[in-house]
């Protein structure tokens, strides 16, 4: 004979513990889709009533819960899309031009009116000024140092013709100084970016200086000049060297050049080459160099220490015949054998 409960199953309320202060209330989840309170949906009542909750998801979000615990949610389009929105908003009122201030070169930005719009930090170092000082103010009432110059009619291209341009002027800024300029337009504006290049100037007039001087030694056709690196290898001759010793330049290029030198001169050469080399100070002595006539010539040779970016690169040598060389005449004219 069974035995039958007469507790109704479906009246028995599940054991929910007292919630306690300050925590908030736990999601109510619903049993009977008729219930309309703001609640969690279980997934299968949610595919049961979707067209219910579909409807209900256009006033307020409806959560949707998995074994009591909320997995998705449902929204209105209307609600989606001002939320996906969001992040492009912010990007769109983001300033365009915050990269300048991590730029190392001199960046002023102004409007259509020449008004500077802003001005980032290398700027402000270059041309001595602060940025609040400039900013919504006309450029030239800023800088006047600027007006008349390239730097003005390099700028005037771009605002007339919207034409970018790049150029390297006389700095209006720094005297006897140089300006990298860049000019262009961006997003309605006119952009100038610059940076000062004065010693990049200086070096390459040194270098033409130097070019200068060695050609004139070559058609001097009596001055020696030799380039050995720290190794002190032969990197480079000119031909009057070649003609002293007799010897072409392809088998001058990377032999040693304290081997030229004869037995009785080596020794006391090669320590004035690496003195020199070393920093000690230049260097003026008589070597005996050897030729391919099979004969011995002594040379007048000064060594001076070759630097570079990145330190020492070896030793600059001049050299010339000591028997073309003589004592001073008495008006001061030197004199040729």
């Amino acid at each position: 004979m069974g035995f039958k409960s007469r507790i109704p199953t479906n009246k028995i309320a599940p054991f929910r513990e007292p919630p306690t202060a300050g925590a908030p209330a736990p999601t109510h989840v619903i049993a009977d889709s008729g219930d309309t309170a703001e609640c969690g949906v279980p997934a299968a009542n949610f595919v049961r009533c979707f067209a219910k909750w579909r409807d209900e998801a256009l006033k307020k979000p409806v959560f949707v819960t998995n074994h009591g615990r909320v997995t998705h949610a449902l929204v209105g389009i209307d609600q989606f899309v001002s939320m996906t929105e969001a992040p492009t908003t912010a990007e769109v009122e983001a300033n365009p031009f915050e990269l300048a201030e991590w730029i190392d070169e001199a960046v002023i930005i102004c409007d259509k009116h020449l008004v500077v719009q802003t001005m980032n930090r290398v700027a402000s170092a270059t041309c001595c000024i602060s940025a609040p000082q400039c900013v919504g103010r006309n450029l030239y009432e800023c800088l006047p140092q600027l007006r008349g110059t390239l730097y003005e009619v390099n700028l005037m291209r771009t605002v007339e013709a919207n034409e970018p341009t790049s150029a390297d002027i006389p700095s209006p800024l720094r005297q006897d100084g140089w300006l990298r300029l860049q000019t262009f337009p961006l997003h309605g504006c006119n952009v100038l970016m610059f940076r000062d290049i004065t010693e990049e100037v200086e070096r390459h007039r040194l270098a033409d200086v130097k070019a200068a001087l060695i050609e004139a030694m070559a058609v001097h056709n009596a001055i020696g000049y030799v380039r050995v690196g720290v190794s002190g290898m032969i990197e480079r001759v000119d031909q009057p060297f070649c003609d002293l010793l007799g010897v072409p330049e392809e088998r001058l290029c990377g032999a040693r050049l304290v081997d030229l030198v004869s037995r009785e001169t080596r020794v006391a050469f090669k320590t004035d080459l690496e003195e020199a080399m070393a920093g000690h100070g230049s260097r003026r002595v008589v070597a005996r160099f050897l030729t391919n006539r099979g004969t011995t010539d002594d040379l007048l040779a000064a060594i001076v220490q070759l630097r570079g970016a990145y330190g020492a690169e070896g030793a600059v040598i001049l050299l010339t015949s000591v028997n073309l060389a003589s004592d001073r005449a008495p008006d001061g004219h030197i004199g040729w054998h």
